[in-house]
Parts: structure tokens; C-alpha cells; sequence
């Protein structure tokens, strides 16, 4: 009897690098989930589907605390992927993996580090629900989008930045590495500078956002001046706060 033998399997696997945000939870945990949710009251779907990365320097809790932070996250639709600088007593079975060596990147970074690969190989910029408007890209880091942003749909482009020829409207979400630029009503969220960016900017001729942010600044409609709604603003970060200027 002749038995018949397959091909051998071969095991493959590879090394790859991603983005991923770091939260930094600070003491008190009570006063840092207040601050959580009023962001995710502006930006729910802002970390879902998204790798996050606890950076545990700041605090110093047993493991049951721990066990009860993780658990909070994943009520918000925040996974854990991994944890830095986290103690012995706060590794073991069924929590996120150690992670070290990890550095916060910037666009500069970015450019610099990326590897040489064909075009076809080139990783693409990350985008959740695009809009059916045409996409174009105006060079290796920045995103032009030529059309409405709809709402519900997110933009996210962390290499550089993002240019909107058309309206983003309420509901709707851009994330971007460096600035963003919206020529249209601004009705939605922006978040610039994800990359680390302190120059980063944005820029609207008809602001009427629900929420602008920069560096973890922001400012929301309902803190922003009645006399700047449907003006050209710029909106900048001043050390710590989030600075708007009109243009016109």
C-alpha cells in the first residue's frame, strides 16, 4: 500500500511595528476616569478597534486595583494590548504582556525610521469607514481628502497631514499625525499632533466643531466663544493650553 505523503507545512511568521496609544493613568484613578469619559463623551468611538498601551509609571496599585482598572477600560470599549513599566506583583496569566522599549514617535521619526520598501508593500494610512469621495495623498505624509467627511465616518492618518476639501460633519472624527485643514464647515472632532507633533495646527474656514483637540488640549462647543462660531479660525497649542485665533 502506498500511503500518500503532502507537501510539508511551514510555519511563518514575521516581526511589524504599529501605532498604538498610550494611556497614562494617574492618582487619583477616580479623578483620571472622570477626565476619561468627558473625552469619550466627545469622542466615543475614538479608541475602539484601536491598540492601547497602559504606561503604569504613575501609579502604584495591588493587584485586585489592577484587575479593577482593566476592567473599567474594557466597560469604555478600551482593550489593553500591553503595559509598560509595570511592577512584578501585576504580571501573570490573563493580563496584558510587559512591553519595553517602546519610544514616542513623531512624523520626523517616522519618515526617518520607516523602512525601503516597494510601493506595493508600503504600508497605508489607516482609515475607519472612508468617505465615498475621492482620496488623494499630496506627497509621502499628508492626506487630502476631496470631499464631506459624512457623520459617523474617521479619518485617521498618524503620518502627517490631513487636508479636507469639503465639510466634516457632525458626528464625524479627523485624526491626524500633524495638522488638519478643513476648507468647508467644521461641525465634527479634530484631533491633531497624535504623533507628538507641538506644531501641529488646525486650521477651518467655517468652525463649527464639537470638539478641537491638540497635544491632549482641547476646547468643545460648548466652551468655545459664540463670537467665533462660523469664523475662519486657527487653533494652536500655547504650552498647555489650546489657543484660537480668527483669521477672518
Amino acid at each position: 500500500m502506498n500511503a500518500h505523503v503532502g507537501p510539508a507545512q511551514t510555519l511563518k511568521f514575521r516581526a511589524q511595528s504599529l501605532l498604538a496609544y498610550v494611556l497614562e493613568p494617574v492618582p487619583p484613578l477616580a479623578d483620571w476616569f472622570v477626565a476619561l469619559d468627558a473625552w469619550l463623551a466627545r469622542s466615543p468611538t475614538f479608541f475602539i478597534a484601536r491598540p492601547v498601551i497602559l504606561d503604569m509609571a504613575a501609579l502604584d496599585i495591588s493587584l485586585k486595583e489592577y484587575r479593577e482598572l482593566l476592567s473599567d477600560l474594557a466597560r469604555r470599549h478600551i482593550r489593553v494590548m500591553g503595559a509598560e513599566n509595570v511592577g512584578r506583583a501585576l504580571v501573570g496569566p490573563h493580563l496584558p504582556p510587559v512591553l519595553s522599549g517602546g519610544r514616542t514617535i513623531d512624523a520626523q521619526t517616522l519618515r526617518e525610521d520607516a523602512p525601503a520598501l516597494p510601493e506595493e508593500e508600503a504600508p497605508a494610512a489607516r482609515e475607519e469607514e472612508p468617505p465615498a469621495a475621492s482620496r488623494t495623498t499630496a506627497g509621502a505624509n499628508s492626506l487630502i481628502v476631496d470631499g464631506n467627511v459624512r457623520s459617523g465616518q474617521s479619518i485617521v492618518h498618524p503620518d502627517g497631514d490631513v487636508t479636507v476639501i469639503g465639510r466634516v460633519a457632525s458626528g464625524a472624527e479627523i485624526v491626524a499625525g500633524g495638522s488638519v485643514h478643513v476648507y468647508g464647515a467644521l461641525q465634527g472632532r479634530v484631533i491633531a499632533g497624535i504623533s507628538g507633533s507641538q506644531s501641529a495646527r488646525i486650521f477651518a474656514t467655517e468652525a463649527r466643531a464639537e470638539l478641537l483637540c491638540i497635544g491632549g488640549a482641547y476646547v468643545t462647543a460648548e466652551s468655545t466663544s459664540s463670537e467665533m462660531e462660523g469664523r475662519s479660525l486657527e487653533a494652536r497649542l500655547d504650552g498647555d493650553e489650546l489657543k484660537l485665533r480668527i483669521l477672518s
